[in-house]
Parts: C-alpha cells; structure tokens; sequence
C-alpha cells in the first residue's frame, strides 16, 4: 500500500485528537462509548481494505474519472456535488473547531475574523498548489511532526499524575450497547484514506491491503482511540468529564516539561496540533475544489 494513504490517515487521527472527538465520546461515557469504539475500529479497517480494493483495480483513476466513465450524467453529477459538499464540510468542521481553540487558550484577545481569515489565506495557497505537491508537503510535515508528538504522547503516558484507577473505572461501562453517534463519531478518524479518491491520480501502482496493512491500520486507530477516551479520564477523573469542553486541552495543560524552554505543554501541544489540522484542511478543500471543477 502506498505511504500516502498512511499519511493522510494519520493526519486524519491527529487532527481528531485535539478536536471535537474527544468531547463526543466523553459526552457518552457511560452510553456504549467502548463498544461504539470497538465497532468503529472493526468498520475503519474494513472500510479501508474496500476503498483500497476498489482503487487497485484502476491505477491512477479518480472517483469522477470512474463515475464519468460508469455512471449515466443524472446521477453522475449531484453524486459528485454531494461528495464535493461533504469534503467541504469535513475541512469546515475542523476549521471552527480549530479556530475556537486558538481564540481560547492562544490568542483570546484576537478577533475570531482575523483567525479564520488567517487561517483561510494559508490555506488558499494549499488549493492551488498541484496534488503531488500537496502529497509531498503532507509528508515533509509529518515526517517532522509525528516525532515530536510521539515524544509529547509517551511522556503523557508517563506522567504520575496518569491514575491507572480512573481508566480502570471506565472500562467497567463496556457492558453498554454501541450508540450510532459514538460510532459514527470514531469511524471518522478512519476516514482520511477516502481522500485517496482524488489522489489516486498520482498511484500509478495497483496497491495491495492484506493482512499486515490491516494490523497496521488497526493498530494505529486503536492507539488513537483508546489515548483520546482514556487518558484524559486518567488525568481528570470518570465523573464530570463530559461537562468539559476540551478535555485533551485540559489534560496537557496538567503536564509540566520541568527543564524544558517552555514549562507548559499545552503551548506546543497547541501549536503542532494547530499545524496537522491546518494541513487536515488544506487537504479535504484541495480534494473538494477538485471534484467541484
């Protein structure tokens, strides 16, 4: 398979840990939270193994390239329209998210305006730019980024003030039936591999998904779900964490580098996070721009 696809799932999962997952799934805590998850990550794998099925059986092939060629012109056009529609929105979603982080706890005297129309103006660059381009920018910023985070993640894990207990307490609420929007909620960190719908174009080799790709895949979701549910119930307690708004803000806003530049976390955390959703982004308008053209 690719190392694309890799990456725009993982920027997809990035993008989501710091955003409105973890307030969704918290919100439902004690509602089929785990078994949502549990379903979700069973879906994700099987959803990619079927995208990428169908994509290797036409190297080089975009979605409207394949639904121009198979689809009569009545339904091959608002077909298109709703999934350009829907990418819009997907970058939109994190794009609010995003910019309501940044006005509360970076720059709370700024006017959310001047946010958005900075975060739009940057991004207007990424539209434009060639969709090999945007594959190799994807990677150089990854490549420079998923380090850092790993190092941010793995000191999280072991910081003392982690309560094993906590977690432990949540687990007990495994007996609840799946919720759909939990469940729909965790299948979306899957979801960046649907970009390969346009960026197919520059695969010009049949990819392949079988069993290692899928441990792959599985591995790198369960990792992402299970720090995004749990760890800031370790950090913050089982009880009232749905009322909070951010909870992963609230979680490394507890963590201290002692003999760091900057003692306090949250400000890089925030800033490297600031920088996947900006490409998270860039990437699902680049691929919306070109299904509306």
């Amino acid at each position: 398979m690719s190392r694309f696809v890799y990456f725009l799932i993982t920027t997809n999962m990035i993008a989501n840990i710091a955003a409105s997952l973890p307030r969704v799934l918290l919100s439902g805590s004690n509602n089929g939270a785990i078994t949502s998850m549990a379903l979700a990550l069973i879906f994700g794998v099987f959803a990619t193994w079927s995208v990428i099925r169908l994509l290797s059986s036409f190297p080089g092939k975009t979605l409207p390239e394949l639904m121009e060629t198979y689809l009569s012109k009545w339904l091959f056009v608002p077909l298109l329209l709703f999934f350009a529609i829907n990418w819009y929105v997907s970058g939109l979603a994190t794009l609010i998210t995003y910019s309501d982080i940044l006005l509360r706890y970076l720059t709370p005297e700024m006017s959310i305006y001047s946010i958005v129309g900075t975060f739009i103006l940057f991004i207007t660059f990424g539209l434009v730019m060639k969709g090999r381009s945007v594959l190799y920018t994807l990677e150089i910023i990854l490549v420079l980024l998923v380090p850092i985070i790993l190092y941010f993640l793995l000191k999280v894990y072991l910081d003392r003030q982690l309560d094993w207990d906590n977690v432990g307490v949540a687990i007990m609420n495994v007996n609840s039936f799946p919720n759909y929007t939990l469940f729909t909620a965790s299948s979306y960190i899957f979801l960046g591999f649907f970009d390969m719908l346009y960026f197919n174009k520059y695969i010009k080799k049949k990819m392949k998904f079988g069993i290692k790709e899928g441990l792959i895949v599985g591995g790198m979701g369960f990792f992402v779900l299970f720090t995004t549910y749990f760890i800031p119930i370790g950090f913050i307690g089982f009880d009232g964490i749905e009322d909070i708004l951010y909870p992963w803000i609230v979680t490394t806003d507890s963590i201290r580098m002692k003999f760091g530049v900057v003692e306090r976390i949250i400000f890089i955390f925030l800033l490297i996070f600031l920088a996947i959703a900006f490409l998270n982004i860039m990437i699902h308008w680049h691929v919306s721009l070109k299904f509306f053209q």
